[in-house]
């Protein structure tokens, strides 16, 4: 069956399979790709974007009528940064030693492209890659970062400059491409 945004969110609403899983086709590999960018590791990943769609059909009342993918992206997001709250501690989420990510630094290309900028971020210490996915990528401001991550501004703010630092000495390094 061919859905248009209305008729998919109308059937949400009234719990139909059929359209949740339309919903989730739709949107899994995408909302993935924005979970494992915060968290860096695919299983976790796919198990906070599951419980994300979770919350998102069980909210799916509280959805107004702005981008419903940017809504859901919200959701996503705040459930990734959720986890990190929950688990930074975990040695999963120990940062990479110094020596580790340059020796995993390729030789240059020419261009720096967007996929280039996402796989750099794998090389960034797990609070560094978080603030500067919220700031440079999806674009919350420090005083909402601070709030999410539950950290003060400042360190927001040093954090996304020590990201900067690092990603501009991997670039100097000969750059990332994987």
């Amino acid at each position: 069956m061919e859905w248009n945004q209305e008729n998919i969110i109308l059937a949400c609403k009234e719990q139909d399979k059929h359209a949740q899983m339309a919903v989730f086709r739709r949107y899994h590999e995408k909302f993935l790709g924005v979970c494992y960018r915060y968290l860096y590791n695919k299983e976790i990943a796919e198990e906070v974007v599951m419980d994300a769609f979770m919350l998102i059909f069980q909210k799916i009342d509280k959805y107004k009528n702005d981008s419903f993918e940017g809504w859901m992206k919200t959701i996503v997001i705040h459930k990734a940064i959720d986890y990190y709250r929950g688990h930074k501690n975990d040695p999963k989420f120990s940062e990479y030693e110094t020596s580790e990510w340059k020796t995993k630094i390729k030789n240059p290309q020419n261009q720096l492209e967007a996929q280039d900028l996402i796989k750099m971020l794998d090389f960034l210490p797990q609070g560094y890659r978080m603030v500067f996915n919220m700031y440079a990528i999806e674009g919350y401001k420090h005083h909402e970062i601070a709030e999410r991550l539950e950290i003060s501004v400042s360190t927001s703010k040093t954090q996304y400059h020590k990201a900067r630092l690092r990603l501009q000495e991997i670039l100097k390094k000969g750059g990332y491409h994987g």
